[in-house]
């Protein structure tokens, strides 16, 4: 087809001869400048004019050239401008052949599928295309995030780049909008719960909230004898080994404090926002809180709940256990808190609570499992069974008491000579739990003391001071690289309104993606919990203004 017009761009005639100088696929930057073919009829003007168009448009394409994949570079190449005369198109052949190249390749792009990056300082172009100012020179790449140095007046690197701008940085990246494609959508195996690249429970989820595909998972058990919380919970949910708030928060506890709401307020208060109480649960006097991180709770199975007393017929049940199974992403947690018989002489009553209970709790029950094992424990990926165990010491009081007195604690080494402590025993010689772990015993015996003060027990009883509250756990594939790491175990020795002491651990879990036919939370939460959680903190910060010192002139 052979057409002439006038070009908008130039207000000049382009003639034949220019338009058949275009390649198939557009116009390129050469190498080498080619020679400018001048027609007989041709005015000087008009020369001028057509060489200044081409240099215009030549530089128009310097910033489109790098998004060119190599094989339409090679073509391009090889379409050299040929000087046939013919007549030009309808409108300006350049303008015309820039714009459908470069649609041409964004459609083609195979970078990062449809996924734009939503900020104000980038674009699509932007984000492929070197600088439009010719005059900048070309710079190294450098990954992204790379910690950005500068030196100190004696010369010596140290980061000085800000935090904020860090963590705008990662807010920026979390922000990633995944722009689905319709051709994807119309399959049928799309989204259908499998394990999908795309899927709510899938790989790019999964790497999106938890990079390194693992959660940092605290648990804590006291038995607060019936008595009310310290008004500061910060040494017990928040302890100084414990930089950042972990992902999963689980406190289990027995002889719990009987206003259970004021209770779960009081944890949500200290947690503050960035968490959510995910489930919680009742039994007689036992009671267990789970709390998620708050972007966490998307992509976890509803919560599936079992309980057992192992005093069947009492009105009032004081012992026995809770147990809360859930599924985050494609990984299955069980979390257990119990009360076990209690006196120094009654080892094999407590061997059998645990054997009962190990069989009694159904679970799971609303979640699914491949294979249904009578022992609870070997349905889940990670197991955590914490609570009042209340195994003794088998030493006479006075050798303990003296052994503690011996002691820094917390010790710098796990203690090898822990006096006669039954659970070990018995862990050790295959009696009860078998595959659970326990974190290294650095602390002081957690039973019993004077509500109150940090003094044992100085009553007629006398009670042998022991490790009754403890926390073991269990991977389901034991030796595997995806096992429970515990990263700390530690009691708090400053509560002191039990006559039992806190005990807490903080544990490593890897997780792996899921598939989203799972009965999924959708998101549920205690809002009533978090709400009354968030005045109680809104109004401790008035009273804080009101009784600051510093004057302020209005």
């Amino acid at each position: 087809m052979k057409l002439s017009t006038t070009s908008p761009a130039t207000g000049f005639s382009l003639n034949s001869s220019f338009n058949n100088k275009l390649p198939p696929n557009g116009l390129i930057a050469p190498k080498e400048n080619p020679k400018l073919v001048v027609e007989p009829s041709m005015t000087q003007s008009h020369v001028q004019q057509m060489a200044k168009a081409k240099r215009s448009h030549r530089r128009s394409f310097s910033l489109s050239k790098s998004i060119f994949s190599s094989a339409e570079k090679t073509g391009e190449k090889n379409n050299s401008l040929s000087s046939t005369p013919g007549p030009s198109p309808e409108g300006s052949p350049l303008l015309t052949a820039h714009s459908s190249n470069i649609n041409k390749c964004l459609l083609s792009r195979q970078s990062v599928d449809n996924i734009v990056i939503s900020s104000s300082t980038s674009s699509p172009l932007s984000t492929r295309s070197n600088p439009p100012n010719d005059d900048v020179k070309k710079k190294k790449t450098r990954p992204a995030s790379l910690i950005v140095l500068s030196r100190k007046d004696k010369g010596e690197p140290s980061r000085t780049a800000s935090m904020d701008s860090l963590a705008r940085q990662s807010l920026l990246a979390a922000q990633v909008l995944h722009l689905i494609p319709s051709n994807k959508a119309r399959e049928r195996n799309f989204l259908c719960g499998r394990i999908a690249a795309n899927s709510l429970l899938g790989n790019v989820e999964l790497e999106r909230v938890l990079p390194q595909r693992e959660v940092r998972i605290y648990v804590a058990t006291w038995n607060m004898n019936g008595q009310a919380p310290p008004q500061g919970l910060n040494s017990l949910l928040l302890p100084e080994g414990v930089p950042h708030v972990p992902d999963i928060v689980v406190v289990g506890t027995q002889e719990s404090y009987p206003e259970k709401g004021q209770w779960e307020v009081t944890l949500q208060e200290t947690l503050g926002p960035s968490h959510v109480l995910f489930h919680s649960s009742s039994f007689g006097t036992l009671h267990i809180a789970i709390f998620l991180r708050r972007d966490l709770i998307w992509f976890c199975s509803v919560a599936d709940e079992a309980t057992y007393s192992v005093r069947p017929g009492t009105a009032f049940r004081t012992k026995g256990a809770i147990a809360v199974a859930f599924y985050l992403f494609g990984t299955t947690f069980l979390f257990l808190t119990c009360h076990l018989t209690a006196h120094q002489d009654k080892v094999k009553e407590r061997l059998q609570d645990i054997r009962r209970i190990v069989k009694a709790l159904e679970l799971p029950n609303r979640l699914t499992c491949r294979h249904k094992n009578k022992d609870v424990t070997d349905n889940f990926d990670y197991v955590f069974w914490s609570g009042d165990l209340n195994f003794r010491l088998t030493r006479p009081r006075e050798e303990v008491i003296d052994w503690v007195s011996q002691k820094t604690f917390p010790l710098s080494e796990p203690a090898q000579c822990t006096p006669g402590d039954q659970l070990t025993d018995s862990i050790v010689d295959g009696s009860i739990l078998k595959g659970f772990e326990e974190g290294p015993l650095t602390f002081a015996p957690t039973y019993k003391y004077d509500p109150g003060s940090m003094n044992f027990d100085t009553s007629n009883k006398q009670r042998v001071p022991s490790y009754t509250d403890r926390i073991l756990y269990k991977t389901k594939r034991i030796g595997s690289e995806n096992a429970v790491e515990c990263l700390a175990y530690s009691s708090v020795p400053s509560v002191c309104t039990s006559d039992h002491k806190p005990v807490w651990g903080l544990y490593r879990c890897p997780i792996r993606p899921g598939i989203d036919t799972i009965p999924l939370n959708a998101g549920l939460f205690n809002r009533e919990i978090y709400l009354e959680a968030i005045k109680r903190r809104a109004s401790a910060l008035d009273q804080q203004d009101s009784t600051s010192a510093v004057c302020s002139i209005q």
